[in-house]
């Protein structure tokens, strides 16, 4: 078959366009990683991340550069952000092989271990970050997260005041240490860390609850009352609040007080079993059993295991 000049060089043409069109669509592993960062919003430029496609993204490079560090750490970001830990955890381990003491994938690899429920793993990983750069208080702070977790609360107080020794502005190191030297035992010193985090943030909703706990142990009621409300002003849905509100007017002898908030807990979220429970104990303490055991009752269906209900509930149960 023979063809024109014309043809031939048409034919040419086309075939340049075609490869020319090949060899721009090829991408570098950089280039993909790029793209894959985007669509794990890793800038937080836009309103949703799409870690699936990033971890596409992200596999797509690895198989042009497999021991690109970056990649390696990416791909397990976006596993741990589908929570597919088993990934997240390989990937992430091979970044830090490719770059040992990379703070941020020894962060990430720490968070995968927590998500993990592997409490040890985790505590020794936040524990080198934190000492590869003590400056950084959410380091400090999620190392401190573990060791509650695990019920070290004395490391738990070391590490979250550090944390606020780095950085006394946020709010959350306050509100984390009072957490833990309330777990600890030490009130006193949990009552002032409260009261830092709500002078840090007067509208912070966990703070003021937490500061109403406190004074409520300490039954300084008045105190305990003005932050439970404040919490509710902050966010009229709040189950807890309208609880711990509830639980404050018992401790009183304030019945019908207690259980017109403990019945906007249950209308708040219907699902809690404990606004229940504590509804329970009010009507127990009217004096009303037949309201009480239904409200033990209601408790137990969405808390079977529930101990402390399961004997309020046998103790009236043939009795009403």
């Amino acid at each position: 078959m023979r063809f024109s000049k014309a043809k031939l060089l048409t034919l040419m043409l086309a075939v340049l366009l075609v490869c020319g069109s090949v060899i721009v669509s090829a991408k570098t592993a950089d280039e993909l990683i790029a793209e894959g960062n985007r669509y794990l919003n890793l800038d937080h430029k836009y309103d949703s991340a799409q870690p699936e496609v990033a971890i596409e993204k992200y596999k797509e490079a690895l198989t042009l550069a497999p021991d690109h560090a970056e990649g390696n750490l990416r791909l397990g970001q976006a596993y741990l952000e589908i929570a597919d830990l088993n990934n997240a955890i390989l990937y992430l381990k091979k970044a830090l092989e490719l770059q040992p003491e990379w703070v941020e994938a020894l962060n990430s690899l720490g968070l995968a271990y927590k998500q993990a429920d592997d409490l040890d793993k985790a505590i020794e990983i936040f524990t080198l970050a934190s000492e590869l750069q003590p400056g950084n208080p959410a380091l400090w702070l999620n190392l401190g997260d573990v060791l509650t977790a695990k019920g070290l609360f004395a490391p738990a107080i070391d590490a979250y005041q550090k944390a606020a020794m780095v950085d006394g502005k946020i709010v959350v190191y306050s509100l984390r240490l009072g957490q833990a030297l309330e777990a600890y035992g030490n009130l006193d010193a949990a009552l002032e860390a409260y009261e830092k985090a709500v002078a840090l943030q007067a509208d912070h909703v966990y703070a003021n609850f937490h500061l109403a706990n406190a004074y409520h142990q300490k039954a300084q009621y008045d105190k305990a009352e003005v932050y439970y409300k404040k919490a509710i002003s902050i966010n009229k849905n709040y189950a807890n609040a309208y609880i711990g509100l509830g639980r404050l007017y018992l401790d009183q002898g304030m019945y019908d007080e207690a259980i017109e908030q403990l019945k906007i807990a249950v209308d708040k979220n219907t699902a809690y079993p404990l606004s229940y429970y504590w509804l329970g104990m009010t009507y127990k303490a009217k004096g009303d059993n037949k309201a009480a055991f239904e409200a033990f009752r209601r408790t137990l269906h969405l808390w079977p295991e529930y101990e402390p209900a399961q004997i309020e509930y046998d103790a009236l149960k043939g009795k009403v």
